[in-house]
This record gives structure tokens, sequence and C-alpha cells, in this order.
């Protein structure tokens, strides 16, 4: 059976707060979309499908990629927190992946992000 949409935790919402506060053409209109926000896991690492069901769309259809942060994992091996956006300018995917492919040992935490 495939997980249900489910109302953002305390920890993603945070992580894609901290994502979204670099300005940036469409950060504005993201904001606005992470009020009607759901998600559901569909990677074990923490990757997250994405569905808004209200809120602007991005004033151009050609951002895919909003921001990017890095964070360390348990070992020492850096994980990276990728926010992409559908062709309809919503955000659809929070992808959580560590660069060496090995497991992550620790979710990722907003406090712990450096953003880009």
């Amino acid at each position: 059976m495939e997980p249900e949409y489910r109302e953002l935790d305390d920890r993603e919402r945070e992580i894609l707060e901290a994502l979204l506060e670099a300005e940036f053409p469409g950060g504005q209109e993201w904001r606005e979309q992470l009020a009607s926000m759901t998600v559901k896991q569909i990677i074990e690492d923490g990757t997250l499908s994405l569905r808004c069901d209200s809120g602007p769309p991005l004033p151009t259809k050609y951002l895919k990629l909003g921001t990017e942060g890095v964070c360390k994992d348990g070992d020492g091996g850096m994980i990276a927190i990728l926010l992409h956006a559908d062709k309809d300018g919503f955000l659809s995917m929070l992808e959580i992946l560590k660069y060496d492919g090995t497991p992550i040992l620790k979710p990722p935490s907003a406090a712990e992000m450096e953003i880009f």
C-alpha cells in the first residue's frame, strides 16, 4: 500500500523554511505555497514528494531547482538538500541525498544546514 500525503512534521517544515529564507525569483510564491503543503516520503533517505493545494505558482516556469543546502552526516559525509519545482511552478520535491552514496545516519536539520 502506497503511503498517503500527510502534514509536514516540524523538522521538515523547518528545513523547507530555511531553504526558502534566501531571496530569489519565486521565493515569495514558494513561501506562500508552504501554507497548504502536504508530503509523502518517497525514498528512505528522507526525500519527500511535495503537494501544494493553494498558493501562486512561480512567475517563470524556468526555475526548477530553487535552493540547495548541505550539512554533515554522523560520519562526516556531506548531505545535499535540494528543493525542486514542477513544470507549473509549484514545489514538487525535497530531495535529500548523500554525496558518497552511503546511507544517511542522521537526518538533516535546519539548524545544521548551510544554504546556497
